[in-house]
């Protein structure tokens, strides 16, 4: 679901506080919204606030996230009630169920501030979000009864969902387990494996770790979800469940099979998809994938008992969970089952004579998308966690240790990469062909297995970018066949063919390029370079642009935030540098602008700042070159003394020559100085 975002300012006594508006795009009559504000230490843009944003948003919640700079938890709450007091008072929504959340910090203000709105007025909040709550300071346990006062003093009707880390030292599991017992207020605890209080995990990305926790916050197949489907976490309209993300998907009880019409198109569609679907079997059930499968649990099976705490073991480890729930998901068994729904050859003859034919009813053929998405995002996540490994085992390799054994691995985990790659790419190839007959069936003999759940409309909207790329035209005529070859390839040479041995998982094909095309290749890279550099250039043009709209500081800090990030991805260090610099300066100015002063001729020097550091070139603004110019006269003055120390022993007779001397070598040395002033005032020292 679709959502926009726009900045906010939320009135807080004479200042106001900088917040973020989350809302759907899709028109409701009345929403569920949720408050999200920060720790001690950060903002609103703090990247698991902003994922969890963005995920409630996308699901049907209005979302509102705002930064408050403060360690006294009486301010935070003041500053959550203005917030809250805002948010109800918007026109433009209509607000029924508001839920509070937070992140360490945050979270204690939001359950101070349910508690407080429960005692005192008679429109209480729905819910309580504690992300990390931090139960008690780190090894001190004994003081986690004045922390969870406000916890146990939560009325009964309002739910409470704690997402914490099972290696979180400011919450104990045994102490929190202890103060769920003791609430009135109906309670739940998701606990992430290996959790810190930055809900990070060790040998994990931080997408994954994020994602896992956005599905237990909204979604929550398998486990629990916070009071019923009416609570305060779940808005009122039915919202898309994401069905496929779950292992074990009840079977329709409709009918498997029905009669429609029959025709050449609904033959070629047939055919279509029982060639995919034969591709994906062959994928599944080959020998060189249950090989790998082998080798991968006798490799853990051998570092379980001698090298448990390194860090590729466990990487490993999960690569394995998502083999085996692949394995769970009996994949292979439901495409052969749908295979054996399809008409055989002779059948599809006599149908396009007869003008119809038996084939997979709706509901079967909505079952097989699902199995089909969820085994396709499973081979996405197995491919992250290999590229993981793979990570692990490289950083190893460069320390120059377990050379031998990462070498191994390596070559296992590239394998199975390829091999989770092929199997991904084939199921979205099928999966397209099972749109297109489910589109007929769904025309002839309508019967709906999914109520107000949509399929996507292609395998691209449910992976993410990175693995989107691999699903390219050229990927997706990848067919069985080229992934599942002989190990042994033969080499075009001068001399004749040579067999070579490649023991990689998927053969590869190496040819020697005649001269004429090889020049017509590097003419292609050529022309790819150029195109990224005017590529470059056109978005510098319009971050200058953005500049010179920025009416003050505290917009102009998050434009520079855009821009090191976009510096960031171009590999662009001399640029990042600088504008990191700049986004300090920003950063003080920001916090005088918001005291109440104006800075017109400050803000105009500072935007040319920016605008030389994004291409550095020629000589530095004079502001940038203030720091050179006090370097340069502390290196002058101690010049000076030097040679003070040293007239002292000169002789009279020879005072005026050596004054003429010295006066011509300081000629010289200023030059020199100027030329190294020049080349510091360039870099931006």
């Amino acid at each position: 679901m679709e959502f926009s975002e726009e900045k906010v300012k939320v009135p807080f006594g004479p200042k106001h506080l900088d917040a973020a508006l989350c809302v759907p795009v899709a028109a409701k009559p009345r929403h569920t919204a949720v408050i999200l504000t920060h720790g001690a230490g950060g903002d609103m843009n703090f990247k698991q606030l902003v994922s969890l944003a963005h995920c409630l948003s996308s699901n049907g919640f209005v979302c509102l996230r705002f930064t408050c700079k403060g360690l006294n938890l009486t301010y935070r709450v003041r500053a959550y009630h203005a917030v809250l007091r805002y948010l109800r008072s918007l026109q433009k929504l209509t607000i029924d169920d508001i839920v509070l959340g937070g992140r360490s910090m945050g979270s204690r203000a939001a359950a101070a501030l349910a508690k407080q709105l429960s005692d005192e007025s008679d429109n209480p909040v729905q819910g309580v979000l504690c992300l990390s709550f931090p139960l008690h300071p780190p090894r001190q346990t004994h003081v986690h009864q004045q922390r969870s006062e406000d916890l146990r003093r939560l009325p009964e009707p309002m739910s409470v969902l704690f997402v914490s880390g099972t290696e979180d030292d400011m919450c104990d599991k045994l102490l929190l387990e202890g103060t769920l017992k003791e609430m009135k207020a109906e309670s739940k605890v998701f606990w992430l494996d290996g959790g810190s209080h930055g809900l990070t995990v060790k040998g994990r990305l931080d997408e994954s770790v994020m994602d896992e926790v956005n599905s237990h916050v909204v979604i929550c197949p398998g486990l629990f979800l916070i009071g019923s489907t009416t609570s305060a976490f779940v808005p009122r309209h039915n919202m898309a469940l994401q069905p496929w993300n779950r292992i074990n998907i009840p079977f329709p009880s409709a009918a498997s099979s029905v009669h429609i019409s029959y025709d050449l198109q609904t033959d070629a569609i047939i055919n279509g998809l029982l060639l995919e679907n034969e591709k994906v079997l062959k994928l599944l059930r080959c020998e060189i994938f249950r090989t790998e499968i082998k080798v991968l649990s006798g490799m853990l099976r051998m570092l379980r008992n001698s090298h448990r705490g390194m860090k590729t073991y466990k990487a490993l480890k999960q690569v394995e969970q998502c083999v085996n729930k692949l394995k769970n998901m009996n994949i292979d068994q439901a495409l052969h089952d749908l295979k054996d729904l399809c008409p055989k050859n002779i059948q599809r003859d006599l149908g396009v004579k007869a003008g119809h034919c038996e084939v997979p009813s709706q509901p079967t053929l909505e079952w097989t998308c699902l199995k089909v998405l969820g085994a396709a995002q499973l081979m996405s996540c197995s491919m992250d966690r290999c590229s993981v490994a793979f990570l692990r085992s490289k950083q190893h390799l460069k320390l120059e240790e377990f050379i031998t054994l990462n070498v191994v691995v390596i070559s296992m985990i590239s394998r199975l990469w390829v091999l989770f790659r092929g199997i991904l790419v084939s199921l979205s190839t099928q999966y397209e062909k099972l749109l297109k007959l489910l589109e007929q069936v769904s025309q002839h003999k309508p019967m709906p297995f999914l109520t107000n759940v949509s399929l996507p409309k292609n395998m691209d909207e449910v992976l993410c970018g990175s693995d989107a790329l691999l699903l390219s035209k050229k990927l997706r005529a990848l067919s069985a066949k080229d992934l599942i070859r002989k190990k042994s390839t033969t080499l075009p040479t001068a001399k004749g063919r040579k067999q070579v041995k490649e023991d990689l998982g998927v053969s590869i094909r190496r040819d020697f390029l005649p001269d004429s095309e090889l020049m017509s290749i590097f003419s292609i890279l050529k022309e790819q370079t150029l195109s990224k550099d005017v590529a470059g250039n056109t978005k510098i043009e319009a971050f200058r642009k953005l500049l010179c709209e920025t009416p003050s500081f505290c917009d102009l800090c998050e434009a520079l935030q855009q821009i090191i990030r976009w510096c960031r991805c171009q590999k662009m260090k001399t640029e990042k540098r600088l504008l990191k610099f700049l986004r300090l300066k920003c950063q003080r100015m920001r916090g005088l602008e918001a005291s109440g002063f104006s800075f017109p001729r400050k803000l105009k020097a500072f935007r040319q700042e920016v605008c030389w550091a994004l291409s550095p070139q020629g000589p530095a603004p004079k502001t940038l070159g203030r720091a050179t110019n006090r370097r340069r006269n502390r290196l002058i003055t101690l010049q000076v003394k030097g040679e003070t120390q040293q007239e002292v022993n000169i002789s009279e007779s020879h005072l005026s020559e050596d004054v003429s001397r010295r006066t011509g070598a300081s000629n010289a040395e200023t030059k020199t100085h100027d030329d190294i002033d020049d080349i510091f005032a360039s870099i931006g020292l």
